[in-house]
């Protein structure tokens, strides 16, 4: 019979693989409060000419893209 893991230790053993990181603040200031926003899909490029990723601040909600 096979022992069964909880959900919280499957998540955790295979999160590994998918690069599970916590928002890093990439060094751009929001334009609206002025503190630091984050990449909010560092995994994700858009395909656009020049390619761009989704940003958005903590702070304030404010959501943008960036080249």
């Amino acid at each position: 019979m096979t022992e069964l893991i909880s959900l919280e230790e499957h998540n955790k053993k295979h999160g590994v693989f998918f690069n599970f990181t916590p928002l890093v603040r990439n060094g751009i200031a929001c334009p609206n409060c002025g503190e630091g926003l984050v990449d909010s899909n560092p995994n994700i490029m858009l395909l656009s000419n020049p390619p761009q990723f989704h940003i958005q601040c903590p702070s304030c909600d404010y959501h943008g893209t960036r080249f």
